[in-house]
């Protein structure tokens, strides 16, 4: 019994020797972590401070090795080089433009806030547009601004609501995930897109909305876009914003809770008063069929009626309507629809078979050109259109469609009256058409394959002849220059007039020493230019960024020149001080194979 108290006195005292020991390890690792700890607190406090100071820089999108997310009031999204230091927008590469990524650099940001006025307050030319748009948005880097490149990104976000090219802009938002908070960029995105039953795109646009919009028809896209995208609470939040900034619309709060499943629809309860309410009231309501009347007016909700699920619903009541259409209201919705094919919003194969649906007496289809115009004029169409499908007399059909055709372009759709005029024709016999409308069907069938902006040559004119490539290239092409001859001829027999492009375009041939044949050698005069005082003086400077402003200033104002020649020139010259080659050559082309 003694011993074993003596063996339990010995195991208590080595616990109690050993257990601080044991223990020490520990308790300096505690220690050790509450030092790190502050450390690292410390550590990311200075980080979070170094983050701080970058938040006035537009929002970015980072590359790989920085994935921060910095905000800003202006613009979001474009690519940033950590390494070197710089916010790099744009969609150009500065070899294929000339302008530097630094080409700002120093400039005067409040000089972009007027430059709108200048440049995009009236329609521009197709190479004033196109020499903006390489410009602006050429690489370049934006912390070379004063204002981190804020009223430089205002001024392109206005140019693309200007424009309102969806292929640049979706280059330029897809190349840079650029987000402008620029309300009118906005709002051209989101209704355009919008009437065009763009829903998705749009509220591509609309969620991403921010709070400087302070637009509350934008706003209530956004609302709508987050509760499409079930992100209902977030909705809520936004329509709480909006209401304690003032916002007041029983319609959209009661359309959106319905939306939400808060409350059930009430049916009568429609509003008409913008796209939107429409579509929520639709929504709401399936059995809502609104009239067509209430779309005819603006341009907006007509593409909308076009583009939607609504012009089916007209087009299957046609195809399954027994009795003809014999009402005033009716002919109205025809008329409606005539002008959605004008447009080209409306197919034309779907517009024809509601004509054969309107009922007329034999006397009429026997003598449509003397009885049609007594109708209201869609009937009287329909006349026409059914009368030259029942003869069989080449010569008859064709009486007809000239009148048909006639008759549209004095209700001013003349886009529709050429589509069908020429769709019917192309099924007449050729033995019964003349060469003159042989040639006129070939030179519209021709054109309706062209885009508006076509930059195709047209040896018809001397300026937009196949010989204004001698301008680029660096060898001289002998068939070019036979081209040359020929215009010369014309013009020493008074069969061809030089105008004001062709004498740019010979003043271009002279001074890269192509040599020139007689006539257009003599329409040459020795008379010097000058660059203009203002922008020679920027250049003895070397202000190119300035001096590249002002000659902005004088290819938009060149179309309204009273010498044209001269300052055609002159622009030539400066873009050749300013060493911008690549510029100078896409100026000459659309300049001048663009009319």
């Amino acid at each position: 019994m003694r011993k074993f108290w003596k063996l339990l006195n010995r195991a208590i005292f080595l616990t109690i020797f050993f257990i601080p020991i044991f223990l020490q390890p520990s308790l300096a690792d505690v220690k050790d972590i509450w030092k790190q700890s502050q450390n690292i607190k410390k550590i990311e406090s200075k980080s979070d401070s170094e983050f701080g100071s970058q938040q006035e820089l537009p929002p970015t999108t980072i590359n790989p090795t920085s994935q921060q997310q910095l905000g800003t009031s202006g613009i979001q999204e474009v690519k940033i080089k950590k390494e070197t230091n710089e916010v790099i927008f744009g969609i150009y590469d500065p070899a294929t433009t000339g302008i530097p990524v630094n080409f700002w650099s120093g400039i005067d940001s409040k000089l972009f806030q007027g430059l709108s006025s200048d440049l995009l307050s009236n329609p521009n030319s197709f190479a004033t547009n196109y020499i903006i748009k390489k410009i602006f948005f050429s690489k370049v880097n934006l912390l070379e601004f004063d204002d981190k490149g804020i009223a430089y990104l205002n001024f392109i976000s206005l140019f693309l609501a200007k424009q309102k090219d969806i292929d640049l802009i979706d280059s330029v938002i897809n190349q840079n995930n650029l987000l402008l908070n620029n309300e009118k960029l906005l709002n051209y995105l989101i209704n355009d897109n919008f009437a065009s039953y763009e829903i998705k795109k749009t509220c591509k646009y609309a969620t991403q909305l921010g709070a400087e919009i302070s637009n509350f028809e934008l706003q209530k896209f956004k609302v709508f876009c987050l509760v499409q995208a079930k992100e209902n609470r977030k909705a809520l939040a936004q329509l709480e914003l909006m209401k304690e900034a003032g916002f007041k619309d029983s319609f959209f709060v009661q359309k959106i809770n319905y939306l939400q499943g808060m409350l059930l629809s009430k049916k009568g309860i429609e509003n008409t008063d913008s796209l939107l309410n429409i579509h929520l009231s639709i929504l709401s309501d399936p059995e809502f069929d609104p009239s067509y009347s209430i779309f005819k007016n603006n341009l907006n909700k007509k593409k909308y009626f076009f583009k939607s699920p609504l012009v089916e619903k007209v087009v299957d009541k046609n195809n399954t309507l027994e009795s003809g259409y014999t009402t005033e209201d009716e002919f109205e919705l025809i008329k409606f629809l005539e002008s959605g094919s004008d447009a080209n919003i409306f197919p034309i194969d779907k517009l024809l078979p509601f004509y054969k649906k309107i009922i007329f007496g034999i006397d009429d289809l026997l003598s449509p050109l003397e009885t049609y115009s007594k109708y209201h004029p869609s009937k009287g169409r329909a006349l026409l259109y059914q009368a030259l499908l029942l003869t069989r007399d080449p010569e008859q059909k064709l009486a007809f469609m000239l009148e048909l055709k006639k008759n549209y372009i004095q209700n001013k759709t003349p886009a529709l009256a050429n589509a069908l005029y020429f769709q019917l024709v192309k099924n007449i016999n050729k033995k019964y058409l003349s060469k003159d409308l042989l040639s006129k069907i070939q030179t519209y069938n021709e054109n309706s394959n062209k885009k508006i902006t076509s930059v195709e040559t047209n040896n018809a004119y001397l300026h937009t002849s196949d010989a204004i490539s001698l301008l680029a290239e660096k060898k001289i092409n002998k068939k070019k220059v036979k081209i040359l001859n020929k215009f010369s001829k014309l013009t020493a027999k008074n069969k061809y007039q030089l105008n004001e492009k062709d004498l740019a375009m010979i003043y271009l041939l002279s001074e890269k020493k192509i040599s020139l044949p007689g006539e257009l050698k003599k329409s040459l005069n020795s008379e010097e230019i000058y660059i203009p005082n203002k922008i020679y003086n920027l250049l003895e400077k070397n202000q190119l960024d300035l001096a590249t402003i002002e000659l902005l200033k004088l290819i938009k104002n060149l179309k309204e020149s009273k010498d044209y020649v001269r300052d055609f020139r002159i622009i030539n010259k400066i873009f050749d001080r300013l060493g911008l080659d690549l510029l100078k050559n896409d100026f000459n082309k659309y300049e001048l194979l663009v009319s």
